[in-house]
């Protein structure tokens, strides 16, 4: 398995946002994506947090920050640590500290896996958006290794917070058509206005996400792709108890105005898994 090019995939998402925005548009799209990482920081809030003092939190592909923005807003953050590898993204997590007066969060542009590990240096580690399906097609031993440097750096009894999307149903449509097309259209503060996926299969049975981004006020195209691992929250269970965690597993409906497709309602968890 060799899909290295992952890793540059974000390269360039959100530069319009961070290198052409005005002030006012900046504002705009910063509060978009604010209201919609509240869903998670309500979950780590009521699951993680205990009330007596902030958190050490670091975020693996955290992009422009707004999750750990969100927690130090709500003083449940310590300091964070956002690990990510797109410099466009990192230069526009770092146009968020200044416009939301965030001081908290140290954004790393880089490969988490290439860092060295603090060992019990983190009261929780957030892999959400699907982040881990990202990193486990990267190479053979990427998911042995992931979850080697997430015990290392959590604290005893530490949290590991995962978002995964489970796409059987989906892998099992393309498996009958070959392709699906999908289009989807973006809130009127995003600088696209429509995107079209087109999802196949790879020779290791993991999804082939491509999409192409549609500009706003002109013709003008951006296109991206991902190669995603599909876990059941079955298998990723079985996976975290043999790694040293404790899990538990929670269906979740998202509410905040992200749109979802058929395909993808309804699929969607969040793991829970304690450092034993």
């Amino acid at each position: 398995m060799n899909n290295m090019d992952n890793l540059g995939s974000y390269d360039h998402v959100e530069y319009i946002q961070g290198h052409h925005f005005s002030d006012k548009e900046l504002r705009r799209y910063c509060d978009l994506r604010m209201s919609s990482a509240q869903e998670n920081a309500d979950f780590i809030e009521q699951q993680i947090y205990t009330g007596k003092t902030g958190l050490d939190i670091c975020e693996i592909g955290g992009g422009n920050g707004k999750l750990l923005y969100c927690l130090e807003k709500r003083n449940l953050l310590k300091h964070g640590v956002n690990y990510e590898v797109s410099n466009s993204r990192c230069l526009l997590a770092s146009r968020f500290a200044d416009l939301l007066s965030c001081y908290r969060v140290e954004n790393r542009n880089q490969n988490f896996l290439e860092d060295k590990t603090r060992e019990d240096e983190f009261d929780c580690i957030i892999m959400v958006d699907i982040v881990l399906q990202i990193i486990a097609p990267l190479y053979d031993l990427a998911e042995e290794e992931t979850f080697r440097w997430v015990a290392k750096a959590l604290k005893k009894h530490g949290y590991l917070y995962l978002e995964i999307i489970d796409y059987s149903y989906l892998m099992k449509q393309i498996e009958k058509e070959g392709v699906l097309r999908i289009w989807e259209e973006f809130p009127q503060a995003d600088p696209f206005e429509y995107c079209l996926q087109k999802m196949s299969l790879d020779q290791d049975h993991n999804l082939v996400n491509e999409k192409c981004f549609i500009q706003r006020d002109s013709n003008a195209r951006d296109y991206f792709k991902n190669v995603i691992h599909s876990y059941t929250p079955e298998q990723l269970e079985h996976i975290l108890d043999k790694n040293g965690f404790s899990v538990t597993v929670y269906p979740c409906c998202r509410t905040s105005g992200e749109q979802q497709d058929e395909y993808m309602s309804g699929h969607t968890y969040r793991i829970l898994a304690r450092k034993k």
